[in-house]
């Protein structure tokens, strides 16, 4: 009789035991490289995504505070040349022995206007250029404001006799336009309306991101 032994032999046992330990370390050794990976890139994603965060905050705050300075600037500038233009319409009402003060000199008048310019400069740099390119458009308004009252306080200087808010006033001038006050309040309301839109404007595009609306 043929007796055929199963039994398995040793070192064959002892490989198949060691080629399994080599294959389970492999497969933890690639498991924990994986895992340190996919740590490392949601740290750094999260550490991206923690300074585009504080990139943007920083950007909001610098822009906001340009567009609020610009603001404030515009509004100061057109209480003030409304202020002027009021006295100035009050000093050509009133009766020569009963004026008072003195009608305010063009060194008077750009010095009111002075701080826009420099405002508007500021929202230049901080952007978007959408946003800046309205501020100008609010500067061109203000300079056009600064000749209506310019050219009406002159008005007023050269006719110290004469009432040129009367309806029933004639006057002709030659080489410069002829301004009065319902102009200088016609160019008030214009810069008024200017400055509105150019808050919705930067409103809308305070959190603008390289030219794209946030």
């Amino acid at each position: 009789m043929t007796i055929i032994n199963l039994a398995a032999d040793p070192m064959s046992t002892v490989a198949v035991t060691t080629a399994a330990a080599v294959v389970g370390g492999l497969v933890g050794a690639v498991a924990t490289v994986l895992s340190a990976r996919l740590t490392s890139r949601g740290s750094v994603g999260a550490a991206a995504r923690a300074g585009a965060d504080a990139y943007g905050k920083a950007v909001r705050e610098t822009r906001l505070e340009s567009y609020h300075t610009f603001a404030e600037a515009v509004r100061s500038t057109i209480s003030k040349i409304q202020d002027a233009a009021n006295a100035t319409y009050t000093y050509n009402q009133s009766p020569l022995n009963e004026r008072q003060g003195e009608l305010p000199s063009s060194s008077d008048l750009l010095e009111i206007a002075d701080p826009i310019g420099s405002a508007a400069i500021r929202i230049r740099i901080a952007g978007p250029k959408v946003v800046a390119e309205e501020a100008y458009s609010v500067l061109g308004k203000c300079m056009d404001l600064m000749e209506a009252i310019g050219e009406y306080v002159s008005l007023v200087r050269s006719s110290p006799i004469m009432r040129v808010d009367d309806p029933d006033t004639n006057i002709i001038m030659v080489g410069s336009p002829l301004v009065r006050y319902r102009d200088v309040a016609a160019s008030l309301t214009t810069a008024s309306n200017a400055l509105a839109e150019f808050l919705d404007v930067a409103r809308d595009h305070l959190d603008d991101w390289n030219g794209q609306a946030a």
